[in-house]
């Protein structure tokens, strides 16, 4: 479960980074958000596209 955790965390980093984010930088709830976007990916290259967007809707307070 660690390593699962761990894997999303750099997923969401690595979006980040090729987003120009440097999460570094960043307030938490950005990095937060940068790494619940990476869970989310992770998600859909499941093919869980429900659960891509229960990730989504928790991280950004249900907006989308």
């Amino acid at each position: 479960m660690a390593e699962l955790l761990q894997d999303h965390r750099l997923t969401g980093r690595e979006l980040a980074s090729l987003s120009g984010v440097d999460l570094a930088r960043a307030r938490p709830a950005t990095v937060r958000t940068w790494e619940a976007r990476g869970l989310a990916l992770q998600a859909l290259a499941r093919g869980d596209m429900a659960e891509a967007q229960r990730v989504m809707a928790h991280a950004t307070g249900g907006a989308r």
